[in-house]
């Protein structure tokens, strides 16, 4: 008797656990989709040592996700934003005043910002010889909370590869992967 309510018990927690499986693929009625950013950034860089990292100042997206989500399907809102994930992140060199490219970045550490939460670190670049394109390591980090602001940035840290002083023009790419359910 022992052994078929243990058995009973085991099959209904596996048809549970199939029913919960089911009901979030169903609920899953908007696909995963991509938001874009893109942008222009001037980056003051002056280093005076090669082992420490300065921080830039912050680089606002304001990306109204709600917005975002309502062109994909006018049924949702904000409101059912489930996941929020960084897919790609790149920066790649536009000019600099003194004639440095993106060689001169030896380290690169990338944070997301929003009102009442802490700055979350979201992608590393350690050793980049590139002088045209940085491209980085992502941290699989669920930021959903970062998003449900439309007050959100981005914080660049940069560890020199040699002692200078410049302004770097770079192009941000990075896009979001958006989840959204019932």
């Amino acid at each position: 008797m022992k052994k078929l309510s243990l058995l009973t018990g085991i099959l209904v927690l596996f048809f549970m656990t199939s029913c919960r499986d089911i009901v979030n693929a169903v609920l899953d009625v908007l696909p995963p989709f991509d938001v874009p950013f893109s942008t222009n950034v001037d980056v003051p860089f002056a280093s005076v040592s090669t082992t420490t990292y300065t921080r830039t100042p912050e680089i606002p997206m304001n990306i109204d996700l709600n917005a975002k989500i309502k062109e994909n399907n006018p049924n949702f809102s904000i409101n059912n934003l489930k996941s929020v994930k960084l897919n790609t992140l790149s920066l790649d060199y536009i000019s600099s005043q003194l004639g440095n490219k993106l060689d001169v970045i030896k380290n690169a550490r990338i944070y997301v910002k929003s009102p009442n939460q802490a700055d979350r670190l979201i992608a590393t670049a350690y050793n980049n010889t590139n002088p045209n394109t940085i491209t980085f390591t992502l941290e699989d980090t669920e930021i959903l909370e970062y998003f449900r602001t439309n007050q959100n940035s981005l914080i660049i840290e940069i560890q020199a590869s040699r002692i200078t002083a410049d302004q770097i023009k770079m192009n941000m790419n990075a896009g979001f992967k958006i989840k959204v359910q019932l």
